[in-house]
């Protein structure tokens, strides 16, 4: 950790610099034996303060020299390895340090500060929380069932977590969750609101933050009750079951796409056969990808249309797609793909429950090894149960 975490979002933008980072301390630890130099105890944190602050008496020519020839090794082998590298797309910092922080579980106020964000500090009691996405259909509604199960084990139950598309937003929330790529437009729609970014739905560190910082707002938390199973949105109109949304023939135990969008296809295609959308739709399927990818996490995507699109949609449905081998979904592995078409607010009770499914490794480990259609209809619909 410590300083080290400067250099780790690099090296995940472009893995073949861990070279430079392995080399380095080669030429470290080879000074260090040759002068016979070296520290009384370890570094913490990780400063060249406290290198010198540790170093042995008579040490101190060999450690500043291996400190030195460390860093330059490192630059020179770095500067050769990016000079000869030949990939024309551009990398991203603040991608790469968001999946740092995914890995680690939670937040590097070291790396943020090199992208600037350092995350929102938030200042007034938080009452109401809003989960925006593009369509308001699939991203949005699982990340809030995510976030809202947090605060409610918490002992938040009175704050309020819903979800919707960021053109139905309206500036009367206090806090606003979007992804990364999407939280200019939301300040846009809620200017006087806080705002959080993430880039993993499922598993973000953010949400820990979250609740982090509501302790200090709103003081801390009670006793959580029971968790409910609410939807991810309050339903305002009749919810459907999950067997008529998720039907069986719109299940399938192996699926034949080898790349993400043949992926979206294969899933859009059962929708269309269900009759639950218009083949129009489909195409609306790859157009809401190319803006902003639909992987949650934890090995699930969620492929659904645009806001624009919904017109196509006939009635709510989902389809549900499991791969023996993982989809490359943008660099992300996806085992499992669920289409999404939401007419209205019926199918957000059962993506809460896949939300739920998804946070438990015993349960995707269920995913895998179940044999029918059935079985995998009945653990989606169980959700915590």
């Amino acid at each position: 950790g410590g300083i080290h975490e400067i250099y780790f979002p690099y090296v995940l933008m472009k893995p073949k610099l861990i070279i430079a980072t392995i080399l380095g301390g080669m030429t470290g630890i080879f000074i260090n034996v040759l002068f016979g130099s070296g520290l009384r105890a370890p570094a913490a944190p990780g400063s060249i303060i406290a290198v010198y602050a540790q170093t042995a008496s008579g040490s101190y020519l060999g450690v500043t020299l291996s400190v030195l020839g460390a860093a330059g090794v490192s630059f020179a082998v770095a500067a050769l390895l990016l000079k000869t590298d030949r990939a024309t797309d551009e990398p991203d910092l603040a991608a790469a340090t968001a999946g740092m922080e995914a890995l680690k579980g939670k937040k590097s106020s070291v790396a943020s500060a090199l992208v600037g964000q350092d995350g929102t500090t938030l200042t007034k009691t938080i009452n109401t929380i809003v989960f925006a996405c593009d369509a308001g259909m699939g991203s949005s509604a699982m990340g809030a069932s995510v976030l809202r199960r947090k605060i409610q084990k918490a002992g938040f139950g009175d704050v309020k977590v819903t979800n919707a598309a960021i053109s139905n937003l309206t500036d009367t929330y206090d806090l606003v969750v979007s992804h990364r790529d999407l939280t200019d437009r939301a300040r846009q729609k809620t200017p006087s609101a806080a705002h959080v970014s993430v880039e993993d739905f499922m598993s973000s560190p953010r949400y820990d933050e979250i609740v982090e910082q509501l302790e200090q707002t709103n003081g801390a938390g009670t006793a959580p009750d029971a968790v409910a199973e609410d939807a991810a949105v309050e339903p305002s109109e009749p919810s459907e079951g999950g067997a008529e949304v998720l039907l069986l023939e719109s299940i399938v135990l192996n699926g034949t796409a080898r790349t993400a969008a043949d992926a979206i296809t294969e899933a859009g295609q059962l929708l269309v056969a269900a009759g639950a959308v218009e083949p129009a739709y489909v195409e609306a399927m790859h157009a809401r990808e190319k803006s902003i990818s639909t992987y949650m996490g934890n090995g699930l995507a969620i492929p659904h249309g645009t806001n624009e699109a919904k017109d196509t949609i006939r009635r709510t449905g989902l389809s549900f797609v499991r791969y023996s081998e993982p989809i490359d979904w943008n660099g992300k592995p996806a085992e499992f793909v669920v289409g999404i078409a939401g007419a209205g607010k019926d199918h957000m009770a059962l993506l809460t429950k896949i939300a739920q499914v998804f946070l438990k490794t015993e349960d995707v480990a269920r995913l895998r090894e179940a044999q029918t259609a059935e079985e995998i209809q009945a653990i989606l619909a169980g959700g915590d149960k």
